[in-house]
Parts: structure tokens; C-alpha cells; sequence
């Protein structure tokens, strides 16, 4: 479908400017990253026949995690194919940590009515924090299938590393240091180009999105199966 034509003054803001220029960015991975945009593609149709699947199951309530997962997966493609490379790190982890909690709340139905009732009042609040710990979560994944739990934990780690929380790989990743005779100048790319760092994220971008839709199949495995997901995953997994 074609873009609509701009709205008045949208060159004139500096937002859209910059909108612009990641769409730009966007533009030019997917012509020149072609194996990693295909690799991309087929993951995300992964989730949606995992989506359609899940249509009419027992185990409904993780559906919820597994729409949350996908829609984070979109947007960390989104930001990654701009180029906005530490930004989409945060969005990868969302990814993991929807995926986890679907798998946790599948495994603990008694649990869900706790998670709902988080914004009734400061009890609450902290009975969820208390029990939808990240580290429970990972442990979790790791009993129900130990390869899938030690990739969940090694990218969930990465994540946090790579921008999902502001340490010092985040930074350094996009930094540009000029250095002159009497001077240092340091700038920090907000769109970055195609560079190593470009082609990590998209690498990481495609092992979270399959890492998660991995996990949703230790809820549903006769579904992923009857999907075609299963035979998918198995495709998109080889030299990843």
C-alpha cells in the first residue's frame, strides 16, 4: 500500500525529521540485508500460525503473552531495520519476558488471578513482584526444557547488556570517538548504518523472535505442530 502524502508542516518538525530518516534506514536493510529480512519474515510468520492456532485451546490465557511477544518482535524489527540499534534491545527482552511469563502462567494457572489483580492496591503490587521474578522465570523455562531455557537466559543477558539496560556495551556500540590535536569529540549515532553492530541486532533480533515462539511451544506443541510451526522453527533455527 502507498504511503499518504505527509501532513502540513510535517518537514518542518524535527520528530518527523527524524522519522523520515529512520524510514530511510528501513528502506535500505531490507534491500540490502536480503537473507536477514527473509530470515525475519519467516519468524514472524511463525507467529502468526502460531497465533491462529491457538484459537479455541485450554490453555488460552498464555495466548495473551504470545500476541504481546509478537507485537514486541514487529517493533524490535521495526527499530532495528532503522537502525536505532540499542533501542531495539529493550524491545527484544519485552519479547523474552512476555514469552517467559506466558510459559510461567501456563505452568501456574493459580497464578494468573494474582497477576490480574496487581493494580488493586500496594499488597497487590508487591505479591506480583515478589513472585514474577525474572530469575524464577528463567529457572523455570530451563526444568520444562533445558536447551530452550539456557538460550533464554544467554539472550535475556544480551539484551541487558546490548541496550536493554544503560551499560556500557549500549553506548559504546553506537559511539564515534574523533580524536584531533587538540581535542576529543564523541557522538553517539541515533540511526546508526550498516556496520557490525547493525548486523548483530538483526542476528539477535531473529534468535530472540525464535527463542520466545520456541518457549510457546513447550505450551503448544500438538498445535505448533499441526501449524506447521514446529517444521518451521526447525528451518529458521539452521545456522542461526
Amino acid at each position: 500500500m502507498p504511503l499518504p502524502l505527509p501532513p502540513p508542516n510535517w518537514e518542518a518538525n524535527e520528530i518527523s525529521k527524524f522519522i523520515d530518516a529512520a524510514r530511510a534506514n528501513e528502506f535500505a536493510t531490507f534491500a540490502n540485508l536480503t537473507g536477514e529480512i527473509a530470515r525475519l519474515s519467516d519468524i514472524d510468520l511463525g507467529y502468526r500460525k502460531a497465533i491462529d492456532g491457538v484459537n479455541h485451546s485450554k490453555d488460552w490465557f498464555a495466548g495473551f503473552f504470545l500476541l504481546r511477544a509478537h507485537s514486541n518482535f514487529l517493533a524490535a524489527c521495526r527499530l532495528c531495520w532503522s537502525a536505532q540499534i540499542p533501542e531495539s534491545y529493550a524491545l527484544l527482552r519485552s519479547c523474552l519476558e512476555n514469552a517467559l511469563y506466558g510459559l510461567y502462567l501456563s505452568k501456574h494457572p493459580e497464578s494468573r488471578e494474582t497477576w490480574l489483580r496487581r493494580g488493586e492496591d500496594t499488597a497487590a503490587r508487591q505479591r506480583v513482584k515478589d513472585e514474577f521474578q525474572i530469575g524464577t522465570m528463567l529457572r523455570l523455562a530451563a526444568m520444562v526444557d533445558a536447551t530452550e531455557g539456557a538460550v533464554a537466559r544467554a539472550l535475556y543477558d544480551r539484551t541487558i547488556d546490548s541496550g536493554a539496560h544503560p551499560n556500557e556495551l549500549a553506548l559504546m556500540q553506537t559511539l564515534q570517538i574523533n580524536k584531533s590535536a587538540d581535542h576529543i569529540e564523541f557522538k553517539s549515532n541515533y540511526l546508526d548504518h550498516d556496520s557490525v553492530a547493525l548486523r548483530a541486532a538483526l542476528k539477535t533480533t531473529a534468535q530472540v523472535g525464535v527463542c520466545a515462539l520456541s518457549l510457546f511451544q513447550l505450551i503448544y506443541p500438538e498445535r505448533f505442530d499441526i501449524m506447521g510451526v514446529t517444521d518451521l522453527l526447525r528451518h529458521v533455527k539452521v545456522g542461526l
